[in-house]
């Protein structure tokens, strides 16, 4: 008989794994949890979806980050509705997370952007904004940086174009997939100022 992981009736260590995946999200490029499907609502109140990189996890505040590009439709859409959903998945732990949350466009950015490497800000480099349509295919950025990162002081050019986005987490909908029968669980974040109050309840697959 295949035996269960240690979490598969306990909600305190399901969220315990919960936590733990999210920070392999951050910490590992690996990891099943780096990639996030982000979903937000459209001006036009359309859903919208788009893969995104998870760049932090904060464990005393419930928050998660990730990175865009000021210029971007999701940031439009974020100051017009800030409900978020983030879809993560691992095909082979077959766990799923739909986290919802709260989503700002965080002021302060410096520290983030300093964790940037050259190459990366090059990204951030390009003239026109995301999504805008071109008559040739394009990287965006300028071509001599093809091969080559940018300088320091060039690189620090992008750094206009580059957003925080911070997600205040209200809610986590946990599945895991088993044979023996599969497990869901619902945990809710209540906020009062500074202090967290996380209730969890068990729910039908």
């Amino acid at each position: 008989m295949k035996t269960t992981p240690k979490f598969y009736n306990c909600l305190e260590r399901t969220k315990n794994e919960i936590f733990s995946l999210l920070f392999q999200g951050v910490k590992r490029r690996k990891s099943k949890f780096h990639n996030v499907v982000l979903n937000t609502v459209s001006i036009e109140k359309k859903p919208e979806a788009r893969t995104v990189v998870l760049r932090n996890f904060c464990k005393n505040e419930l928050t998660l980050n990730i990175h865009s590009d000021q210029r971007s439709k999701k940031i439009k859409e974020i100051i017009n509705d800030k409900n978020v959903c983030l879809v993560f998945y691992d095909e082979q732990k077959k766990i799923q997370l739909r986290v919802r949350g709260e989503a700002i466009v965080e002021n302060s950015k410096k520290k983030s952007w300093g964790k940037l490497s050259n190459w990366s800000r090059r990204c951030y480099l390009t003239l026109d904004a995301p999504g805008r349509l071109s008559d040739n295919p394009t990287s965006g950025f300028p071509d001599k940086f093809t091969d080559i990162p940018p300088s320091e002081i060039e690189s620090e050019m992008g750094y206009v174009n580059f957003a925080l986005i911070k997600i205040f987490i209200t809610q986590i909908e946990w599945l895991y997939l088993a044979s023996q029968g599969h497990r869901r669980a619902l945990f809710e974040v209540k906020r009062n100022n500074s202090k967290l109050n996380v209730t969890s309840k068990w729910m039908i697959p």
